[in-house]
């Protein structure tokens, strides 16, 4: 099997599952929990969409970050979480193929749940009559939130490697809280740009990064890709 045959079984098995429809309800109802709050708070008449839009991001990019992690974790972890591992690995298909068109998957979904949180947003600020609208003000934004959400994917990749090593989901699920937790206490004393999954939320911010963000994020998604692609490769010794 090539490539394109593994990649056309994986988003199969991905679109197939109630899972992956669950958590595009879930990133539909937190933009408008956030969102109905966000105006709540300030009344539509006096929020506009560049106010509302930087506080309702700045919100969701959390969100993304446990939403990135947790669809690489699950594209992996379910293989034995369902005790389907065994049947993958003795299929006559390159292991290195089954990871690279898992890997694929995982991005494609990430993609379409930023696109789908930013429509949801414009949505919701569209129905409460927010002041200020600009094409360029929304493009100017969503290019930036969406470079953020790039970014938050690249540091996603570590959960991949954990749910394989762990053998299951929910160890990753656990390590993002506490990451998380730990992403409010070092943003606040000032180590935001040095912590792997606080620097997107640095760009998201400023639309910058210093050359040692960016070695550590590189860094960091090389780490959990290779780790991941190891871990396949002695996949028969587990």
């Amino acid at each position: 099997m090539n490539i394109f045959s593994v990649l056309y079984c994986e988003i199969r098995k991905v679109c197939r599952s109630k899972v992956f429809w669950l958590v595009f309800l879930v990133f539909a109802l937190a933009p408008i929990m956030m969102g109905i709050g966000t105006i709540s708070s300030s009344g539509p008449n006096e929020s506009s969409w560049q106010m509302y839009l930087s506080q309702l991001l700045n919100s969701l990019s959390g969100l993304g970050l446990i939403g990135y992690t947790f669809s690489a974790a699950w594209v992996f972890g379910r293989e034995y979480t369902d005790n389907t591992i065994q049947d993958l690995l003795v299929k006559p298909v390159s292991r290195g193929n089954i990871v690279m068109s898992k890997m694929l998957v995982i991005l494609t979904w990430d993609i379409l749940l930023s696109i789908y949180m930013f429509a949801i947003a414009l949505s919701i600020g569209g129905f409460m009559g927010l002041t200020g609208w600009s094409s360029a003000l929304i493009m100017n934004i969503f290019i930036r939130f969406f470079i953020t959400s790039l970014l938050f994917i690249i540091v996603s990749t570590p959960g991949a490697f954990l749910a394989n090593v762990s053998k299951g989901y929910l160890a990753p699920i656990g390590l993002i809280l506490i990451i998380v937790i730990f992403s409010s206490v070092l943003a606040s004393m000032g180590f935001a740009s040095y912590f792997p999954w606080t620097i997107p939320s640095v760009f998201l911010g400023s639309g910058f990064l210093s050359f040692s963000s960016i070695l550590i994020l590189i860094s960091t998604g090389i780490a959990g890709i290779a780790g991941t692609f190891v871990w396949w490769r002695f996949a028969e010794q587990q």
